[in-house]
């Protein structure tokens, strides 16, 4: 397989390949991930489709429809196994992420904390059925803390307290996060997102 070579000026930037995929939404995933190896990769495969396979392998790490090297490469005009093998040689120099199913238990917890944290902002929390519920198996120590809150109203020390919730809502959002990037890619897109 011939090596393309692409002059620095002609390839595009992640912003580009993002706005013209209509894919802005993994723009500061797909910069962090370039920057952990696209230049080994356009060495590799040509800029271009470097550019390309971290779009890529952004949208495959959120929870954004992955981009097809097909539909890539017809926009690009690049051939769909350089953006492959680009692909895969930046993703050698990532961490992997979380195995699928710890990815679901997250998100589960993650959409059973959203609903006590409506029910609670919206003081309806008596109005849930929680014995015997998915959010008992999704998140069965939520359930715990909730159960004592409805039992005990007077309680304020055992309820469920909303800025306390909020804050693990947040924890669990950072912690899906990390998962589906995996730990290098996780803190450079924090870096991306404080510059």
């Amino acid at each position: 397989m011939g090596q393309r070579h692409v002059e620095p000026g002609d390839a595009p930037t992640i912003e580009q390949v993002t706005r013209r995929l209509e894919a802005e939404d993994v723009a500061d995933v797909a910069r962090a991930t370039f920057d952990c190896a696209g230049e080994l990769a356009a060495l590799e495969c040509g800029s271009t489709a470097a550019a390309l396979a971290a779009c890529r392998l952004a949208s495959r790490r959120t929870r954004r429809e992955p981009l097809t090297c097909e539909r890539m490469a017809d926009t690009f005009d690049v051939d769909p196994e350089h953006v492959a093998d680009a692909e895969a040689t930046i993703a050698s120099y990532l961490t992997p992420p979380a195995d699928a199913d710890d990815v679901r238990a997250l998100r589960r917890t993650l959409i059973v904390a959203y609903e006590l944290l409506d029910a609670v902002e919206r003081d309806r929390l008596h109005a849930l059925e929680l014995p015997g519920s998915y959010l008992a198996d999704a998140a069965p120590w939520l359930l715990g803390r909730t159960q004592r809150s409805i039992e005990s109203r007077d309680d304020d020390r055992r309820g469920l307290d909303e800025d306390e919730l909020r804050a693990h809502v947040e924890r669990l959002e950072a912690d899906l996060e990390l998962a589906r990037l995996g730990t290098l890619l996780y803190a450079d897109v924090d870096d991306v997102r404080g510059e």
